[in-house]
């Protein structure tokens, strides 16, 4: 049976224990050399640096583009696209659409986007702004001059743009966010407002509708960017075989990606090597096909701008 300690006992204990600890500071005190005059080593966090490849920003990298279809259609237009620099680079990529193409350029030069996919006259914008950079341009099937298309239904009456007076029509709002609805190429024809020439029109970015509701006969013609006719009508054996272009505008030059003058030059290098290099891989063919794209090559800013004065 274990016996009780007394109150004598416990204070002998504590005293000792008391001293014990006393001695260890006292030589741990003379072993760090803290006498005759040295002074203690001083350790300041205050200029610790943290090293340049650890510092990450964990958001995904934002790719902006004027959307030239319905949200649905344009992310999935892209999303191969994204899904290949992301595997490529390393990084992550997100879509961010934008229905007015000046959003796209203010977006890029408060550096809420990393890159863009900009018009001629966008990209020109922006370069005379802040510097706005183009690190690829598309060839677009085999050119780099692209079109647009006036569409009906192939099993109507309509064969011209003078056909379409007193018809319904749908224009692609890129012109309206610039103050225009018109044109150029149509203006000899509709020489005089839409409201007269027209019965009824219409005028947005969802190109992917507009092919729906001249298939459905809502609407009679419509203006197309050759890229979503490629990509949606010709795909289609039923679009293609019910669908028909009347008129073209004049060629124009293709858009470019560009990116901020200040964005980080490893970043930059490293999208710009996928996209120059994405025609030699595999799945990067099978991403251009997709877009009816040949693939991207690099340019000069004053050599894309005297392609554009050749216009």
């Amino acid at each position: 049976m274990r016996q009780r300690m007394t109150g004598s006992y416990m204070n002998s204990r504590f005293y000792l224990l008391f001293a014990s600890l006393l001695l260890s500071i006292l030589v741990i005190t003379l072993s760090s050399g803290c006498f005759e005059g040295e002074e203690a080593l001083k350790v300041s966090l205050e200029r610790t640096e943290i090293p340049k490849n650890q510092i990450t920003d964990e958001r995904p990298l934002r790719i902006g583009v004027f959307s030239m279809a319905s949200p649905k259609t344009t992310m999935e237009f892209y999303q191969g696209f994204l899904g290949h620099l992301s595997e490529n680079t390393g990084l992550d990529f997100e879509l961010v659409q934008r229905d007015n193409p000046a959003e796209i350029n203010y977006l890029l030069k408060t550096r809420y986007l990393d890159a863009a996919f900009v018009r001629e006259d966008d990209y020109m914008e922006g370069h005379g702004d802040f510097g706005m950079e183009v690190i690829a341009v598309p060839v677009i099937h085999g050119d780099l001059f692209y079109s647009s298309y006036v569409i009906v239904r192939s099993d109507g009456n309509i064969n011209s743009l003078e056909d379409l007076h007193n018809k319904r029509f749908a224009f692609n709002t890129y012109r309206f966010n610039r103050g225009e609805i018109v044109p150029e190429y149509m203006k000899p024809v509709i020489n005089e407002s839409p409201e007269s020439f027209f019965s009824s029109y219409i005028y947005s970015n969802s190109q992917d509708n507009f092919i729906d509701m001249v298939l459905q006969g809502t609407i009679d013609g419509a203006e197309v960017d050759c890229i979503m006719w490629a990509y949606i009508v010709e795909n289609s054996v039923d679009y293609s075989s019910n669908l028909k272009i009347i008129d073209s505008s004049p060629p124009q030059l293709v858009p470019v990606i560009a990116v901020h003058p200040g964005i980080d030059k490893e970043l930059k290098g490293k999208i710009q090597t996928s996209l120059l290099r994405m025609h030699d891989d595999p799945e990067g063919r099978v991403v251009l096909h997709n877009m009816h794209f040949n693939m991207f090559v690099e340019m000069e800013h004053s050599t894309y701008a005297s392609f554009g004065n050749e216009l």
